[in-house]
């Protein structure tokens, strides 16, 4: 029984870091494209309203475009 749970250990932790690698993959493509127009830059700004979860209150971004 000691040898399954190893097994679904490693089963699950191989899952776990293809998708991590191809989440950074398709991350650094989207990149290629953002810096064929280097004129327009993106960044992020706070918004002026708090958004609020399980009694928290949370800052709210927005990514904006700016001209460089």
């Amino acid at each position: 029984m000691n040898n399954i749970k190893k097994l679904a250990l490693a089963v699950v932790a191989v899952a776990g870091l293809s998708g991590c690698a191809s989440t950074q993959i398709a991350e650094l493509s989207r990149n290629d494209d953002s810096q064929a127009n280097a004129a327009e830059q993106k960044v992020i700004r706070a918004l002026p309203s708090y958004g609020s979860m399980g009694g928290y209150r949370y800052r709210r971004f927005v990514a904006v475009s700016i001209q460089g």
